[in-house]
């Protein structure tokens, strides 16, 4: 069984008119875990479509709020060792089929992490650059400044099978859920950006592996807030840019 861990911050309304959500939460469990005070139209529509709404602890950061998803699936016994955890934005938007898809093929893979194929646009005629080899000192700099050049990019055009890679966006991320335990998480050091790079490292020097999944596609509108110079989001981004980089020796 696949468990979906959607965070909300403000996102109300995005999750309400994303249409697919309730089709998903017919045959798998949602969870969303509110970072803001959730409105009532939220709190009806969880109910609506029988999704687990955590409306409590607000102003964590994306990797802490997912890993009290996490938790609180494991203390309420809902999830066992066989299961998988997907860390999945509220801006990606995947149909019920592709779910399904993702599921079957993990069931015949070998790997501890998965990641599917994400695309900007409904036609899926535009990638996102969403796997990367671990970053140097200047690629995120370089992402920075044109969505297109990344130097650290997989070129996805290449890829035509399931293939073990460095890292990938942590807008979609499935974990076994022994993998995710084992790796205790998202680190709490990353308040935003950054948190996906880490726990990708952190498995690949505990032998854990990645596998990106091309034919399972999905869309991811991306806000790219990080991009905004001198906004709150562009300043996390270079404090997890400096930390990461610090811890892996590379400044």
């Amino acid at each position: 069984m696949i468990f979906l861990s959607i965070i909300n911050h403000s996102h109300d309304e995005m999750i309400i008119n994303n249409k697919e959500l309730p089709l998903i939460a017919k045959k798998y469990n949602i969870t969303i875990k509110s970072n803001t005070k959730a409105s009532a139209a939220l709190i009806n529509y969880t109910d609506k479509y029988n999704i687990q709404l955590i409306d409590e602890s607000y102003g964590l950061g994306f990797g802490c709020n997912n890993n009290y998803i996490f938790s609180y699936l494991v203390e309420s016994n809902q999830i066992s060792d066989s299961d998988y955890f997907l860390v999945i934005n509220p801006d990606v938007t995947i149909t019920l089929e592709n779910i399904k898809k993702l599921e079957k093929n993990v069931n015949k893979l070998a790997a501890d992490i998965y990641t599917i194929n994400l695309y900007h646009d409904i036609n899926f005629t535009q990638p996102e650059l969403s796997i990367k080899k671990f970053p140097t000192i200047l690629g995120p700099i370089m992402g920075l400044i044109s969505k297109k050049t990344r130097n650290d990019a997989y070129n996805k055009s290449t890829i035509t099978k399931p293939t073990i890679i460095d890292w990938a966006a942590g807008s979609f991320l499935l974990f076994t859920k022994l993998a995710y335990e084992k790796l205790n998480g998202f680190s709490d050091k990353y308040f935003m950006y950054f948190e996906d790079v880490d726990i990708c490292r952190r498995a690949k020097i505990k032998k854990m592996h990645l596998m990106y999944l091309p034919d399972i596609k999905a869309i991811h509108k991306g806000a790219f807030n990080n991009r905004k110079i001198l906004s709150k989001h562009f300043r996390w981004y270079l404090a997890s840019y400096f930390r990461y980089h610090l811890k892996n020796n590379q400044l």
